[in-house]
């Protein structure tokens, strides 16, 4: 499952930008980066803000800082996108925001979520010079099937706590630490899907097996960081992974491959980043450097990094 990592922030625009100048460009940026709604300026203090967000496969974590009073969704967007998911959205703010969406109007608090639907036009204004807010763009398919009724709950006040707050508080820390995404992609979506679905209500099996989901996420992590420990060690094989790890061979190649790529190519990808690494800043041989990073073949190894990274270890040296 691929995983696509984006950023935006005024701080990549050029400094002499008049104020003005600095909005329009962050809104044309803000249109490529997600055109999922638009922005309305604070009139009162300079117009700043900062986006980044996590696409894995057709679930999207996002989170926004800036001084702006309003989001808008408008129909332009849904034409434009067809983007038919949900979305739950977190007021991280401090204060209140009031929300215009399916025809109702409440007030979503700090900590508070809603539950938006990315084919209808949506509002949002607390009357404050900054937002921030995080939210988490699901697959409507998957989770209409996890939870039956979930489109009641569109356009509501969700209390916070519970699943869904955790959920929110997971990709809080995903967007703060955004490699680990590039590990464990497939499995991070699922977790989120899993913990959204029970907090909107699932119930039955469907609980029982986002349980089980949650377990295998531990277990991945536990057999990443093992693997990440020993990929330098030459006769590092997935059976030894699998018992340092306390798992069967057959388990943790599932794991793996759930997650995105197998042993032996994250085994060879790790080796070879870490070869990268050593060629650009350390004046060692070659040879030495094939070997510390746990190749045994040096024709072998140059052959590999030719092919990963489109030069010889030569001449990768010190770039």
């Amino acid at each position: 499952m691929s995983v696509i990592r984006k950023s935006l922030s005024t701080d990549m625009l050029p400094p002499d930008l008049s104020d003005r100048q600095r909005f329009i460009r962050f809104a044309e940026l803000f249109e490529h980066f997600s055109n999922t709604g638009e922005l309305d300026p604070a009139s009162d203090v300079p117009f700043r803000a900062s986006m980044n967000s996590i696409h894995v496969g057709t679930t999207m974590l996002g989170r926004c800082n800036g001084s702006f009073v309003t989001v808008r969704r408008e129909k332009r967007q849904v034409v434009e996108t067809g983007d038919d998911r949900f979305c739950l959205a977190r007021n991280t703010g401090d204060r209140s925001s009031e929300v215009v969406h399916r025809g109702r109007e409440f007030s979503m608090r700090p900590g508070s979520m809603v539950l938006l639907k990315l084919d209808e036009p949506f509002f949002a204004a607390d009357g404050a010079s900054h937002k921030r807010f995080t939210n988490v763009h699901l697959p409507v398919v998957t989770l209409r099937a996890m939870v039956p009724g979930v489109d009641d709950l569109v356009g509501c006040e969700l209390e916070p706590g519970g699943a869904l707050s955790l959920a929110m508080d997971y990709s809080d820390l995903l967007l703060r630490h955004p490699t680990a995404a590039d590990e464990a992609g497939m499995a991070i979506a699922a977790h989120l899907l899993d913990l959204a679905a029970i907090g909107l209500g699932a119930r039955g099996d469907v609980v029982a097996a986002a349980q089980r989901r949650g377990l295998r996420a531990v277990r991945l992590k536990a057999v990443l960081s093992v693997l990440q420990a020993r990929f330098h060690e030459p006769d590092f094989s997935a059976q030894k992974l699998a018992a340092a790890t306390g798992l069967s061979e057959r388990y943790v190649n599932e794991l793996l491959f759930e997650a995105g790529a197998g042993f032996t190519t994250r085994l060879t990808e790790l080796r070879l980043r870490k070869a990268s690494d050593l060629l650009a800043h350390r004046d060692a041989r070659i040879s030495d450097i094939a070997f510390a990073c746990g190749f045994n073949d040096l024709s072998y190894f140059n052959r590999c990094f030719r092919r990963r990274f489109g030069l010889t270890p030569t001449a990768a040296r010190g770039k």
